[in-house]
């Protein structure tokens, strides 16, 4: 079985939703519709937003995006729409994944690559893979569900 990762095409955004709500990592399919067709648009610079899916075979396993906040120095990225479908994953294909994002910012000069999540395994991954918490706040979503912002850098 052979692993590839390929810039999003609008044909691969139905797939990639799917990854998005079996996963949790968002709640509004219409808001995670809307930024992944945006990204495609013509005329959008590199960086904001650019999303990547992972195939297994002939199969979408995996979703990943880049984002660069306006607010933020251009030298910091986020994180977006990070996912690998349940039954792929602590296989590698995460890691993979966070690889590609992580070459890409270097290769951009990026020195600070930075997500949040409110998913315990998340957490565990991207700690495992070097990140470290900036912030939280606790019951941000609903009770018992916090918001964990982390950083790494590059």
């Amino acid at each position: 079985m052979e692993t590839k990762i390929k810039n999003l095409n609008k044909k691969d955004i139905p797939a990639c939703l799917k990854i998005i709500f079996r996963t949790g990592v968002s709640s509004s399919r219409a808001e995670a519709k809307k930024v992944m067709h945006f990204s495609l648009a013509p005329g959008i610079k590199p960086f904001n937003p650019n999303y990547y899916t992972l195939w297994l075979d002939d199969k979408i396993i995996g979703v990943s995006g880049l984002y660069h906040d306006y607010e933020d120095p251009k030298n910091i990225m986020w994180m977006d729409y990070f996912a690998v479908l349940p039954e792929y994953q602590k296989q590698g294909h995460g890691t993979k994944m966070l690889e590609n994002l992580e070459n890409i910012c270097k290769k951009g000069k990026v020195k600070m690559l930075c997500v949040f999540t409110d998913k315990e395994g998340a957490l565990e991954f991207y700690q495992k893979k070097g990140f470290k918490i900036c912030g939280r706040i606790e019951n941000y979503y609903n009770k018992g569900k916090p918001r964990v912002w982390l950083f790494k850098k590059i």
